[in-house]
């Protein structure tokens, strides 16, 4: 049996508007993560939210993710989720980070990908309606294992384009690429899941 723990930034109450309780929370937050990794638990994942007071204020999981990475040494560190919306961000830089974090926590890093549902997150980012996060998250979930194998990438998609070769670097530390997640919330997304291996 394998155990996990997830981070979320979680303050309730009026803690949630003071910085000196948010930095309180993050500091304990991979305080649990040494723990876990001192008791040979196998996971950490950590969220990735926007703009949602209380429920959540972690929303650069890969810098904490890196922060872990150094006090750790067993525990694999994942992200939960990395929204993969290109008009939040482009692909390339999802992949850079993603390969970036194999290396530094010595391949421990598990890559939780998603579409990023909440209508009120993905509205930060000026995307108005979730549906459109379906499609946008099937073109670049194939495209991000495309950036860490090819020397030459380009990519002429619907929703994001690489227009002319280039290599995305770094790659992924030593043979293949750190294990791809989706985050899972409907029957229609576990099939995907499963049809995706």
């Amino acid at each position: 049996m394998e155990f996990g723990i997830f981070l979320n930034g979680y303050i309730p109450g009026p803690a949630a508007h003071d910085t000196d309780a948010e930095h309180t929370m993050l500091m304990r937050e991979c305080e649990y993560v040494e723990v876990a990794d001192r008791h040979n638990w196998k996971y950490a994942w950590f969220g990735e939210h926007h703009a949602l007071t209380e429920y959540s204020h972690m929303s650069a999981s890969e810098v904490v993710i890196g922060y872990c990475a150094r006090v750790t040494e067993r525990i694999h560190l994942g992200s939960a989720i990395v929204s993969l919306p290109p008009r939040k961000e482009h692909p390339v830089r999802i992949a850079e980070r993603a390969a970036m974090l194999d290396h530094l926590t010595n391949q421990r890093y598990e890559f939780g990908t998603g579409r990023g549902a909440g209508s009120h997150e993905v509205a930060t980012f000026n995307i108005l309606s979730t549906e459109e996060t379906k499609p946008e998250w099937d073109e670049v979930i194939r495209e991000i294992p495309r950036m860490w194998e090819q020397r030459d990438y380009e990519f002429h998609g619907k929703h994001f384009t690489v227009p002319t070769p280039h290599n995305i670097l770094p790659k992924p530390y030593g043979l293949g690429h750190p294990p791809i997640w989706v985050a899972c919330g409907n029957p229609s997304t576990f099939a995907k899941a499963g049809s995706l291996g």
